[in-house]
């Protein structure tokens, strides 16, 4: 592993860093870990599976010809193209979700979408699909008297003020009338132990005038 390789890896590293704090722990610890301190099988890992220009070049060929309808989008039609390319469906799969984030070979890609080969490929979320930036845990609870236990766990951008609005998808909308922080120690199992504070957000439900004439 030349030295190139190590300050890849350490870039890509603290890049990922970024990623698992605003996207929670999707983002393989180990992987991280592994990249930042420079382990040779987790930067070969991460250099292996590239496309190469020429698999582009041949799987490109094929959305062409598919848009002047010289190929068949039936499945074994296209398994055979890319077996006589010598590219693996995995790899042609790959090509084919760049080229559609690209915005080319629309109608070819179109077609494909009915081929056993490509058949999920519109179902395919694109990468910002998944990015929901910096998110806070914490408790929802119901503090009136008669009911006063948690209601929900949930993830937010941000923790909810005094008197602002909670309007859940059924029921009644909520008042936030208190916040508070519970120290919470993490799982033994992890090394080092950290203790996190964990939000507490009170709420009361807010009576609709229908709701108190009907009480």
């Amino acid at each position: 592993m030349n030295n190139r390789e190590l300050y890849v890896g350490r870039i890509l590293a603290q890049v990922l860093q970024l990623q698992r704090w605003a996207g929670g722990e999707s983002i393989d610890a180990a992987r991280v870990y592994g990249l930042l301190h420079g382990f040779e099988s987790v930067i070969q890992e991460e250099l292996e599976g590239s496309i190469s220009r020429e698999v582009q070049d041949k799987v490109e060929r094929m959305l062409d010809d598919i848009d002047r309808d010289k190929q068949s989008v039936d499945g074994l039609s296209i398994k055979d193209r890319l077996r006589s390319d010598n590219v693996d469906e995995t790899e042609a799969w790959e090509v084919v979700q760049f080229v559609r984030l690209s915005g080319r070979f629309g109608p070819a890609i179109s077609k494909l979408s009915d081929c056993s080969v490509f058949q999920s490929i519109n179902m395919w979320r694109p990468p910002e699909a998944d990015w929901f930036g910096a998110l806070h845990y914490m408790e929802i609870v119901d503090c009136t008297e008669e009911t006063h236990k948690p209601l929900h766990a949930v993830y937010s951008p941000s923790v909810p003020r005094v008197g602002e609005i909670i309007e859940p998808d059924k029921g009644s909308k909520m008042r936030v009338v208190k916040v508070s922080y519970v120290m919470s120690t993490q799982d033994p199992a992890f090394r080092p132990q950290s203790v996190i504070l964990v939000p507490y957000v009170y709420v009361e439900p807010i009576e609709t005038e229908e709701e108190t004439r009907s009480s």
